[in-house]
């Protein structure tokens, strides 16, 4: 015999299904949205990126001061798109566990040094100085080393953005116990509690305070990269100095 639905039955049923329509839907949508970030914006950028690189090079003929001094910020505005398009797409992999950790021994402090030195360049523009400090021996770690790097990065890049111009940036590695810890010390304006307690958070609502939305980005993923590798993120504010980092189990 054949069954009747009751009309509530159908209703739910209904819903149902087109509930998950609009899942199908989103999830579309993401992949659309990934692949525009990963082939028609960022493969653009990198061609503008290599061309700019290439005028500054003298390999077309030569500019006076203020020609390069234009291309030369046309750059780095070109590289700041180029970071925040991969700070977008490496987060998007986290988020739907599509990102692979590629594990290998390396020295940490070598790598700190590498991410210092590539963004002394930014830290320059305002006056400031980077400072690395290692508290400890040779520190052989077993990681992803480009994902570290894409974390150190970020955190580089959020305290050379926050902190004061003219004013020193201290990185320090040490050890605790078992684990490696890393920092940043700035001297900036204190960050209130409720903007700290969430910094590290998906949602940009404490970066928007600061107008600084792409910041919510780079240390969301940061902290998804360290949290993959077991460890977890440092932040305090007091006194005119901030401090952003993480530790890791060696």
């Amino acid at each position: 015999m054949k069954k009747v639905i009751p009309y509530l039955e159908n209703s739910a049923l209904a819903r149902k299904n087109a509930f998950s329509e609009k899942e199908e839907t989103i999830r579309a949508y993401r992949e659309v949205f990934t692949s525009l970030l990963t082939h028609d914006i960022k493969t653009p950028t990198i061609a503008q990126i290599r061309s700019l690189e290439l005028l500054l090079s003298g390999a077309f003929g030569n500019f006076n001061e203020e020609q390069k001094e234009i291309l030369s910020q046309t750059l780095e505005s070109c590289k700041y798109m180029y970071n925040m398009i991969k700070n977008a797409l490496c987060a998007y992999k986290f988020e739907n566990q599509q990102a692979l950790l590629l594990n290998d021994s390396f020295d940490f402090y070598t790598l700190a040094k590498e991410c210092c030195i590539e963004n002394s360049c930014f830290a320059s523009a305002k006056g400031q100085n980077i400072s690395l400090k290692c508290l400890t021996k040779k520190i052989t770690i077993n990681a992803d080393r480009g994902k570290i790097k894409h974390a150190i990065v970020n955190i580089l890049t959020e305290c050379i953005s926050r902190a004061y111009e003219n004013t020193q940036i201290n990185v320090l590695i040490e050890r605790a116990k078992e684990s490696l810890v890393f920092s940043v010390n700035i001297n900036t304006k204190d960050i209130p509690p409720d903007i700290l307690s969430k910094i590290f958070d998906k949602s940009p609502q404490g970066a928007a305070k600061f107008n600084k939305i792409g910041s919510a980005i780079r240390l969301h993923l940061a902290q998804r990269i360290i949290s993959a590798h077991c460890g977890f993120m440092l932040a305090s504010s007091q006194n005119g100095n901030s401090t952003l980092g993480f530790m890791l189990p060696y």
